[in-house]
Order: C-alpha cells, then structure tokens, then sequence
C-alpha cells in the first residue's frame, strides 16, 4: 500500500537477495544519513536466509522503510519493481550489503540542485571486505565527457551502482531498466541516462563497496559478455558511432579475486590503519601463489612497515 501524506525529496532503492550477514549495518548506514527526508523501498527478491525477517524487524520501528516481496527472478526485475513504489524525485541507489556515509545523500542533493542539467551522480567509494575491514580507496571520473567515454568502452563501474543518484523523471524518460541487459543493467542504464542529460562523480567517497564472495561481481549470470556487447553495440549505433565487437572479447575466466588484487589490497590497506588489515591480504596472496616472488615481496613490504622501517606508498587511483 503506497503511503498517504506529502512525498520524500528521496527514495532509496534497496534490492534484497539473501544478504542476512550485512543488511541491518547497510540499512542502518541510511538512516544515519545527515539529509532525513527520504524513504527506503527495499525489494527483498525471494531472500532465503533470513532476509525478510530483518527487513521485518527494523520496519517494526523505521516508518520511512516499505518492503516489497517478489519470487527471485534477478536484479532487473527487482529494481523496476522497486523503481515503480517510489514516490521521491530523486532516487537513491544503495545495495544490501554496501554501507554509505552519512553525508553521501545531503552532498549528492546539493550538486543536482546546482546543476539541474545533471540527471545522475555518482561518487568515489572504498573497497571493504566481509569483515568490514577497508581495503582501497578507487577515484571515479568527475566530468560528463570522460565518464560517457569510460562507458563506451563497457567501464559500468564509470558510476559505481550502489553510490548513483538519479533523477526520478529521467530514469522513467530513459526507459528505467531493461530486461534485455540483465546484469549489465548499470551500464545500460548509464549509456541511455548520458543521451537524457549530465553525468557526474563527486570527487569525495560516499560509499563503502563490499567485496565477498557471495558479491553479484563474483556470481554473474552465464550470457553476461554478449548482453554487454548487445548493450555496447546499441549505445554507439545511438550515437552514430562505429562498433568492433572483436575489441570486446569475451573473459577468459570468470569475475575473481587474483593474487594481484590480494598484494594490491595488501599494500593498500596499510593507509588505513586499524581500519585495514594488510596482514591477512599478504597471507591470502601467498597462499593463492605461493610460487610468484611479488607474494614474498608483498610480506616482506608488510613486514618493514610494520617495524618502521618503511612508510605506505600514497594511495593511487582505482581505475
């Protein structure tokens, strides 16, 4: 039943598919937001491990939070679903295994005020882990051209998913999301949003993004690669632009964690203090290759730093 009384300046779009370990911090994480005025429209899509009980329990006592059951047919389906309940202007992506800062929505708001050309902003964001443990920090493209050229390369990750905010009306004008795209829905959403209007990333991060194995990164449907080519062709014909399917060949292997991410985290993470934990990414590169001299070259660094006999290098971008 859709709420009576005036609408939120914000709904914040939640799709559910059994994320019990990390749901209540990734909600509690919204409603710690410094800009209140918002709904919460979780999509909890045929959760089977205690989901819907948590979605229950804080619903019990957070009125801004409506939950929509739905049998479990994939992300795009939720999203439209969810994209369909919501009564805000602006559209607040979030995932439930994510966690935001508490600034993210007042500063995401000010920008599209003061830019009404622009219909979706993103943020940079910072890797997590299961532990909740930081792990790196990964800048985004800012302006519209560089984001829409990162795009057409099939970068979906140009505006992180979990830290877009959209404009409501340009999202319906653009089609919302489409079937045909599923698990490329970001991208494809992206390249039809950027002939609609502006895209932007704020420079600051807004978003932990949580990687673990049971992350949709990690667990992408079969088909993915020709669905993002189908996708890619689409968005340059659009554009009058010419398209080589054969610069986009399909991946040798599936999405994984590779010993280069584990050092990479490793080196990483030290920035970060107690908040990181370089020692168990060093281990884990190791005994992932244990026969690759960067894996001893890694431990050794971690080593040196922690008896003071090195500093962290400076954060680099992730792109």
């Amino acid at each position: 039943m859709t709420p009576s009384g005036p609408s939120p300046v914000v709904s914040v779009l939640i799709p559910v598919f059994n994320a019990a370990p990390y749901l209540a911090s990734a909600l509690a994480s919204v409603q710690a937001q410094t800009f209140a005025d918002f709904e919460i429209i979780a999509v909890d899509d045929g959760s089977t491990d205690g989901s819907s009980g948590i979605l229950d329990r804080i619903a019990a006592s957070e009125p801004r939070l409506r939950v929509i059951r739905r049998p479990n047919t994939g992300i795009v389906g939720a999203l439209n679903d969810g994209l369909a309940a919501t009564r805000g202007e602006f559209i607040a992506r979030m995932d439930a295994d994510d966690l935001c800062l508490p600034e993210r929505f007042a500063r995401q708001l000010e920008y599209l005020r003061r830019h009404p050309d622009c219909v979706c902003v993103g943020s940079a964001f910072r890797y997590i882990d299961d532990m909740g443990s930081h792990l790196k920090e990964c800048r985004r493209q800012t302006a519209h051209d560089a984001i829409e050229r990162d795009l057409l390369t099939g970068d979906g990750g140009a505006i992180i998913h979990p830290a877009a905010m959209f404009r409501r009306d340009a999202v319906v004008r653009a089609g919302a999301y489409r079937e045909a795209a599923q698990w490329v829905e970001d991208l494809d959403l992206y390249l039809r949003l950027a002939r609609v209007g502006r895209l932007a990333n704020l420079e600051g991060v807004l978003l932990y993004y949580r990687l673990h194995v049971q992350s949709v990164n990690y667990t992408r449907n079969h088909g993915r690669h020709e669905r993002k080519v189908a996708t890619l062709a689409a968005a340059h014909a659009a554009r009058g632009l010419a398209f080589d399917a054969t610069r986009h060949p399909a991946p040798s292997a599936p999405a994984r964690i590779t010993a280069d991410d584990l050092r990479d985290f490793a080196i990483t993470a030290l920035q970060f203090g107690r908040d990181g934990r370089p020692w168990r990414y060093a281990l884990r590169a190791l005994r992932t290759a244990p026969a690759e001299p960067a894996s001893w070259r890694t431990l050794w660094y971690i080593f040196k730093h922690r008896v003071g006999l090195i500093n962290a290098r400076p954060d680099h971008p992730c792109r």
